[in-house]
């Protein structure tokens, strides 16, 4: 007899990187330029999947254009990676008496939750080679 077992987010986490370098590939598959947010294990804490309801990005530097924000999983421990979502940010000056603009991702929000996979990696990149900042906050699923 099937026994059928509900799941339940445990909690919420927070994530962070830096990015430094032009993501300039689109699809991924240069890991230098790209950073990881988190991984899911197989097992344990995160091994039955998370839900990502933030992931954003704040410049720590004058950006001096227009960029893109990336946003890109990996489904096979990190040897691909695939673009899932994009936003254009404008150029932005940063200072001491103007603050950064954050930008964040559509996919991954409140209204939009991103559902992973037991093992899936989420990274992010910019599009020019600025100091980014970047965080996420996600619920990983227990029963």
């Amino acid at each position: 007899m099937a026994t059928n077992v509900a799941f339940f987010s445990v909690g919420v986490k927070t994530a962070y990187a830096q990015t430094t370098a032009a993501n300039t590939t689109l699809t991924g598959a240069s890991v230098d330029d790209i950073a990881v947010l988190f991984t899911l294990t197989a097992s344990g804490a995160s091994g039955l999947g998370a839900r990502v309801t933030k992931v954003c990005g704040t410049p720590t530097e004058t950006t001096g254009g227009a960029g893109v924000a990336y946003l890109y999983l990996s489904k096979d421990s990190g040897t691909t990676y695939r673009l899932i979502d994009a936003v254009a940010v404008a150029s932005d000056t940063v200072s001491t008496t103007d603050a950064p603009v954050r930008f964040s991702f559509a996919i991954a929000s409140k209204d939009d939750p991103l559902e992973l996979e037991a093992g899936d990696r989420l990274a992010v990149g910019f599009s020019l080679a600025k100091i980014i900042d970047w965080s996420a906050q996600w619920q990983p699923y227990g029963s």
